[in-house]
């Protein structure tokens, strides 16, 4: 069974409105360039920037692609955007929460001193833009960006829960000082009441400078499984994710069944299962975006924020037979199984 006809049937099964976007592989002719894309990440390069770069490679538009690194530490910025502004770049490519909201400050709060205003900025996996404070709205950023979303909504994944085995009592573990993670937490506490399951919330520590205690995983790791939920729910947490082996490895020898948002916890971690946006395909939805702005179609405000029009459910199968804990039948028929 091939991939699409399984997003296809991801799509069928958790309610997913398939969108106008498709990748197409057909070469375009230069119209100028190379165009300065100044690309600021959170934690390194990633399958979404191997998604976006290619995008253009593929479709013959010249790009000088301008990395940038802020290895976790968002107090960077500063001085990567007035490297941005020095090098007269075209557009501003920003990767997670974090580093988008430190790029371009939240709606109501701008400032041109500190804030990009005057390049055009993409951003990418942001798991709730409106919750982050930087739209309003997903048709209209009304501002100098636009980008993508790399969660599946929340009532999706919850069927996707479902559908693998019921539940009655769900964990999730999480960064309070994340606010994508605290904006998670309270739309599965929110569903929670009107879907009739139990969510039991267990944040990780801070220190005193307010940052999570990646020491403290394997202690929250022993309470979840003292509580006996029979799930671990792990969003779209960059702490996480940072953290994700330690996590999804202490959570298996605890035989914990662990759901992720997000693709990296399935394919670098040992998250039983999920309802996932592929990051490359997030890189390429993105850099759609970008191509229309850079080539002078359409202004940041005028293309909408939007996830994938379909998504990959993904199931460890190694981690299933680890823990004893298998997909019921009809998951087992459509899933993308990892070995």
């Amino acid at each position: 069974m091939r991939l699409d006809r399984r997003r296809w049937l991801i799509a069928g099964l958790a309610g997913v409105t398939t969108g106008a976007w498709a990748q197409t592989k057909s070469a375009v002719a230069p119209t100028r360039g190379p165009y300065k894309i100044f690309m600021i990440l959170f934690r390194g390069e990633t399958p979404v920037e191997q998604g976006f770069m290619e995008y253009f490679r593929v479709r013959n538009i010249p790009v000088e692609f301008i990395v940038r690194n802020v290895d976790r530490d968002v107090k960077r910025v500063p001085g990567l955007i007035d490297e941005a502004r020095r090098l007269r770049v075209d557009l501003l490519y920003v990767w997670g929460t974090p580093v988008t909201v430190a790029v371009c400050g939240k709606t109501g709060k701008i400032d041109p001193r500190k804030h990009v205003t005057d390049i055009p900025v993409v951003f990418t996996m942001v798991s709730s833009p409106e919750g982050a404070g930087l739209i309003k709205r997903r048709s209209s950023s009304e501002r100098n960006i636009t980008g993508v979303s790399h969660v599946v909504p929340i009532d999706q994944q919850i069927s996707a829960i479902k559908a693998y085995r019921p539940f009655q009592r769900l964990a999730v573990m999480f960064n309070p000082a994340e606010s994508n993670s605290a904006q998670s937490v309270a739309e599965l506490r929110e569903i929670s009441l009107k879907s009739g399951f139990t969510l039991m919330e267990f944040p990780v520590p801070l220190d005193d400078r307010k940052a999570p205690l990646a020491s403290a995983i394997p202690d929250v790791i022993d309470r979840i499984a003292a509580a006996k939920p029979d799930y671990l729910y792990i969003g779209a947490d960059s702490f996480l994710a940072a953290n994700r082996k330690e996590v999804t490895e202490t959570a298996m020898a605890r035989r914990l069944p662990v759901y992720s948002a997000t693709e990296v916890m399935l394919r670098d971690g040992k998250a039983l299962f999920g309802l996932v946006s592929p990051y490359k395909s997030v890189g390429q939805l993105a850099a759609s975006k970008a191509s229309l702005i850079l080539q002078g179609k359409s202004r940041p405000q005028d293309i909408p924020v939007e996830t994938l029009p379909s998504f990959s459910y993904i199931v460890n199968m190694s981690v299933a037979s680890r823990i004893n804990f298998y997909p019921s039948i009809k998951v087992a028929n459509f899933a993308e199984v990892l070995s």
